[in-house]
């Protein structure tokens, strides 16, 4: 039987670290945050919070959920300080390696980072609601690839608390995958490679037990239903998927395909028939292009996501 790999932390780890070798997206994202974050996020914030009192009376109150090695983060957090001198960041990031690194980070920064003070909790946002409740309140939320963390039951729930721990005036920032193109596109057309028993526990019970990887639409659908502004705007990347065709390294490859279909251990979990057609529908929706560093032809899968910047 094939399990969803939300059910094992660790392997979801391994394979998101590999997707991220593989893909350009932390360089879009920084392009967006270094052209567009200061007037799409940080102006939004500076008038509707009343700027002047922000930083100086009382610091910038920053929620990072699924912080990762903060990398975004920082960049983030330094476009805030162009208009708020204090900051008070909680950073929330389960997996104990990019926690470290984030922090590392922090330590080596620390001089660009005067006037930003960090609360830090190595675990998830499912956890820390449950040890210190929701009821500080947040000018600014960021949430880059980390909703998928919530699962489909505790979507709806998840972010309707995230919006009443917003103060008037602050911001939401979501990145996260379309359904339209992509790993979007492939889960949809096989949405189930993975299926667990219901009563088959997952490794770690704050992971989901479906391979339906969150995107999107399902957030806007209940942004919408709830009337909770937002406005939408596309990124797009290209995830570098030529290891699932070479048997260069194999560990990385089988990391990658698990990513792709959201399954653990997909090459050998599934029939020879289901693994060939999910090959032969990512062979379909590539592009392939030479490589930068010599004439080798190397395979993209064109992705897009949604960044989603939620006020109030």
């Amino acid at each position: 039987m094939s399990l969803p790999i939300s059910c094992n932390k660790d392997r979801w780890w391994e394979g998101y670290n590999v997707y991220l070798e593989n893909s350009d997206v932390q360089e879009h994202v920084g392009e967006w945050i270094e052209d567009d974050f200061e007037s799409k996020v940080v102006k939004i914030l500076y008038d509707g919070l009343g700027g002047d009192n922000i930083g100086v009376d009382q610091p910038l109150r920053v929620l990072g959920i699924g912080s990762a090695e903060g990398q975004q983060e920082i960049l983030q957090l330094e476009k805030l300080k162009t208009k708020f001198s204090k900051l008070s960041t909680t950073v929330i990031e389960p997996n104990k390696q990019m926690f470290l690194q984030y922090q590392e980070t922090v330590r080596q920064k620390s001089s660009d980072l005067t006037g930003i003070e960090f609360e830090w909790h190595n675990q998830t946002y499912q956890d820390y609601v449950i040890l210190h409740g929701v009821k500080k309140k947040y000018h600014f939320i960021s949430m880059v690839h980390s909703i998928y963390y919530v699962g489909d039951s505790d979507l709806e729930e998840t972010i309707k608390e995230l919006y009443d721990i917003l103060v008037p005036g602050g911001v939401i920032l979501m990145l996260l995958l379309t359904d339209h193109t992509g790993i979007g596109k492939l889960l949809h057309t096989f949405p189930n490679l993975a299926t667990q028993e219901q009563n088959s526990a997952p490794s770690d019970p704050s992971m989901t037990k479906s391979n339906r990887l969150i995107n999107s639409t399902d957030v806007k659908s209940i942004l919408d239903k709830h009337q909770i502004a937002y406005t939408q705007s596309e990124l797009r990347e290209f995830l570098n998927i030529t290891a699932c065709f070479t048997g260069i390294d194999a560990a990385k490859r089988n990391l990658l395909l698990d990513i792709l279909t959201q399954t653990i251990d997909f090459k050998a979990s599934v029939s020879t028939t289901v693994y060939n057609q999910v090959l032969d529908f990512v062979k379909d929706h590539m592009s392939v292009r030479k490589s930068h560093h010599n004439d080798d032809e190397l395979c993209y899968f064109d992705t897009v996501n949604d960044i989603l910047l939620i006020t109030k």
